[in-house]
């Protein structure tokens, strides 16, 4: 009976130890890496129109919203894009537009609330910038770019 009570207590200790190993060894992977547990598109962007010189900028959040503002125009909205990319590298990243200031964009339009825009985007190997493609044609004759990483989201903006 005593050499039983000992195995119990050596097993309950045995898993303890266990989890608390894989605890803090997870703990340890995220600290080293945060930016690994995250989605290549969440934080801060920005890109210059060349013709213009007009500057659009494009925050995606973890939590699925993003703040866009090109020229005088401002748009909150709520974003998917998805976790991994297609055959030719592209992210479906699909928004809707959920507030607007209705100011002129880069292009002189305005965005209306609860448009839908779908685009592909299409990281370089390094993960600092992107192109926007209107399809996931990988003769990207209809892209734009490359947008910028400004800010990985890892702290907070300015």
């Amino acid at each position: 009976m005593r050499h039983q009570q000992f195995s119990n207590k050596h097993f309950i200790v045995m898993c303890l130890l266990s989890w608390f190993g894989l605890t803090v060894s997870s703990k340890a992977a995220a600290e080293v890496d945060a930016r690994s547990l995250k989605h290549p598109l969440v934080g801060y962007w920005e890109s210059k129109i060349p013709e213009t010189g007009c500057l659009e900028s494009y925050w995606f959040k973890e939590d699925g919203t993003a703040v866009f503002t090109s020229g005088d125009e401002q748009l909150e909205a709520r974003y998917e894009v998805t976790p991994q990319p297609d055959g030719q590298g592209f992210f479906k990243l699909t928004h809707r537009v959920t507030l607007s200031n209705k100011g002129l964009d880069c292009t002189r339009q305005t965005s209306e609330i609860n448009t839908e825009q779908t685009s592909y985007v299409l990281f370089q190997p390094d993960g600092r910038s992107f192109i926007s493609c209107d399809d996931d044609n990988p003769s990207l004759e209809a892209c734009f770019g490359p947008v910028e990483l400004k800010n990985n989201a890892t702290r907070s903006l300015p």
